[in-house]
Order: C-alpha cells, then sequence, then structure tokens
C-alpha cells in the first residue's frame, strides 16, 4: 500500500474514533481488487445529475460509474450484513458517507481508491453518500457500493416529495464553513458545503428528494464580471454536465417545487464587449428569457409550482436614475411573468423576497457568503414560506 493509501486510511480510521461506530474502515488502492468479481453491486437510489457508465470486469456484475458535475449530489443503498464497500475516481471533490444514524465520515478528494467499512453488525443498514463540493477541480465519479455476496441488497425507494434549486452560489453553501470573508481558493474548495446549505436543509425537513442546480457566479443569461463569458444556466441546464455535454433527461424527475434565483445577473453595468449596451437592454432580454426558462420548466414539469426569488425594497435603497430603472423593471418583469403563467397554466407562481430577514444574515462565509449559521437561517425562512401554501406538495 502506497504513502499515500495508508494516509487515507488512517485519517479515515482517525475520523471513526470520533464517531460512536465500532466498525473498521480500511481504504486500499483498486489495483488490488478488494471488491472481488463475486460481490454484489448495491441498488441505487441517486438525487442529482449523473451519467452512468458500466465498469469493465473484474468489477462485479452491474457495477457502474456515476460521473457528475452539479453539485448536491447524493447516492443511497440499502442491505442486510456487516460489511460494505465503496468505489471512488475523484482527486476533486469532497464527500460525506452517513450510516444509518452514526456520525458522517468525510472523505476530501479520495483520488483511486476502495474503502472498506467492516464490523457494522449483522443487520439492516442505510447507506448515502453526499458530495459536499462543488466542481471546482473538475467532474467526479462515484463507483458504487458492494456487498460480500452472503449479504442481501435491500432497495431505497424514491421519496413522494421532490424539490428543485436553481440559481448561482447562494445555493451551493459556496465558503460557508470558512472563519472570514476573504478565502484562497484552495480556503474555498476546502470550505464549501451544499449539503448544508439552506437548499439541502429545507429538502431534507421535508423529506424531498432533491436537485440543487446551481453554478456560483452564474446568472440566468449573464455572470459575475470573472466568468463573464462563460455561458448562463439557461446555456448550461439542459445538461448534465457544466461543459454542455451529455443531455439530461429523466422522466421520473417531476418536483413539486422549483426554487430559482435569478438576481445573480446585475452585477455592473454592461462591459465592451457584452451583448448589451444599457441595463435596460440587459432587463428586457432577462425579462424574455426567464418567462422562456420557466415555461420550459413547466413543460418538464407540468405539476410543478415556482418560488421565484425576487428584488425587494431593501434592493431599492436610495434614489436616481438607475433605482428608478430597477423599480420599474422589476414591476414589469414581474408582470409579464404573471400573464405568462396565466396564458399557459402554470399552477402557481410566487414572488418570494428575504426582506427583513437581511438583517439578520451575518454574510462571514467566503466573498461574505452566508455562513452555515446563516444557511439554517434561510432554510426556516424559505420553509416557513412553503408551510404558507399548505397544498403545493399536493399540486394545489
Amino acid at each position: 500500500m502506497s504513502r499515500s493509501f495508508r494516509q487515507r486510511a488512517l485519517f479515515a480510521i482517525a475520523t471513526l474514533i470520533a464517531a460512536p461506530l465500532t466498525a473498521q474502515i480500511v481504504t486500499t488502492d483498486p489495483a488490488n481488487h478488494a471488491i472481488s468479481p463475486g460481490m454484489l453491486t448495491l441498488p441505487l437510489h441517486i438525487g442529482g445529475r449523473v451519467q452512468a457508465t458500466p465498469l469493465p470486469p473484474p468489477m462485479p456484475k452491474g457495477a457502474t460509474a456515476y460521473r457528475h458535475d452539479w453539485p448536491g449530489i447524493y447516492f443511497e443503498g440499502a442491505f442486510v450484513g456487516d460489511r460494505v464497500m465503496l468505489k471512488f475516481d475523484d482527486a476533486g471533490n469532497e464527500y460525506r458517507l452517513l450510516i444509518d444514524d452514526k456520525l458522517p465520515i468525510p472523505f476530501f478528494r479520495p483520488g483511486k481508491v476502495e474503502v472498506t467499512i467492516d464490523g457494522l453488525g449483522a443487520k439492516p443498514h442505510h447507506v448515502r453518500l453526499e458530495k459536499v463540493s462543488e466542481s471546482f477541480l473538475g467532474r467526479g465519479a462515484f463507483d458504487g457500493f458492494y456487498i460480500p455476496s452472503n449479504e442481501r441488497p435491500l432497495s431505497v425507494k424514491p421519496r413522494r416529495r421532490q424539490i428543485e434549486f436553481i440559481g448561482p452560489s447562494g445555493m451551493t453553501g459556496f465558503g460557508a464553513r470558512s472563519a472570514k470573508t476573504e478565502c484562497t481558493f484552495e480556503e474555498l474548495t476546502r470550505t464549501t458545503d451544499t449539503q448544508r446549505a439552506g437548499p439541502a436543509l429545507v429538502a431534507k425537513h421535508y423529506d424531498a428528494d432533491y436537485q440543487i442546480n446551481a453554478n456560483s457566479g452564474h446568472g440566468l443569461i449573464r455572470n459575475v464580471h470573472e466568468i463573464r463569458k462563460e455561458p448562463g444556466l439557461i446555456a448550461l441546464y439542459p445538461y448534465s454536465f457544466l461543459d454542455r455535454t451529455a443531455p439530461y433527461s429523466d422522466p421520473n424527475w417531476q418536483p413539486q417545487i422549483i426554487e430559482i434565483s435569478a438576481l445573480a445577473d446585475y452585477t455592473g453595468e454592461p462591459e465592451p464587449g457584452e451583448k448589451w449596451t444599457t441595463l435596460e437592454q440587459l432587463f428586457d432580454d432577462w425579462t424574455r428569457s426567464y418567462q422562456a426558462f420557466i415555461l420550459d420548466l413547466h413543460r418538464r414539469s407540468p405539476r410543478a409550482a415556482f418560488l421565484l426569488d425576487w428584488a425587494d425594497d431593501s434592493d431599492f435603497s436610495g434614489t436616481g436614475p438607475e433605482v428608478d430603472l430597477f423599480r420599474k423593471k422589476f414591476a414589469a418583469a414581474r408582470q409579464a411573468i404573471i400573464a405568462m403563467g396565466q396564458r399557459n397554466g402554470i399552477r402557481s407562481i410566487q414572488f418570494v423576497t428575504i426582506g427583513a430577514l437581511r438583517p439578520k444574515l451575518k454574510l462571514t462565509g467566503c466573498d461574505h457568503h452566508p455562513s452555515l449559521k446563516d444557511h439554517r437561517v434561510l432554510a426556516g425562512w424559505l420553509e416557513s414560506v412553503i408551510d404558507a401554501h399548505p397544498g403545493i406538495w399536493d399540486g394545489k
């Protein structure tokens, strides 16, 4: 076993000591084939967008690589037995493994490695692997859970409720674990935590399956300055990967609620080389594009209700031509979206604002993003919005 694999094994065991779990964790170079052909591939329930690719022998029958790029992915399985193995091929992302009700086991940039967790007790177990990070260093791959042939796999049923979140870094837990606002790139990659951000917390509160189709710095049609020339979320949305390869399609993904955060487009005046020369042109294009995007989402998920994060009076402080333009254009955009929804039979469009909540947010994460505490506050706010519409999960 190489030094790097020994280090990972020691890290995993050290993590285990801190958790009330009487099992053993061992990491193995996959060239040693700890996962043997005679083992059973655990059937998975998967949340989020993945591309499945069969793995060749000597991997067990049904072994699959699940490649992913969007944040908030998770994999769930269940079995009766004492041991489970999992396989990674990912040197760029962070994961969190949860077994039953035990404390989570972290895997930071695991690389190509097989992990054996033994001594769980010969009884039913539930395993859940969550992707914690954004794919700042490129897409990753999880190659599945495996159990010995004398153990029994169980199925994990999809949840009745489904909810989808679309937006920029505020939905990804960007730098949320950071203790400071000024972060290096490495610090950012180590402190982002999508699974403890507001959207994931809300979904877990309602025991809902979820997709977090968000990407830091991205607006619907225009991104922040550093990535201004990259395509916006509307262009990325139809794909499984952020380089716009592998079109995404899943007829079983029919969320009852879709929340969209679409205020990142207004990060400064149009610059030379952009398609807009004035803020007014940008507003008009954004309004048209937003309507078309909502209509496309409605066609994909006809029973979905929409929650649209919207600007409020606290976003229009001050006076002057630009503030007047913002007020006018947001009011016009709201009316246009309402009319479009009525014409096309969208069952519900709600415009939601954080309003009085804003002073409660400390924004002490990287680049003044929400902290973990802020995300809990934001999750509670969104839960109150959803609870104010008791029929929203049932198509009412």
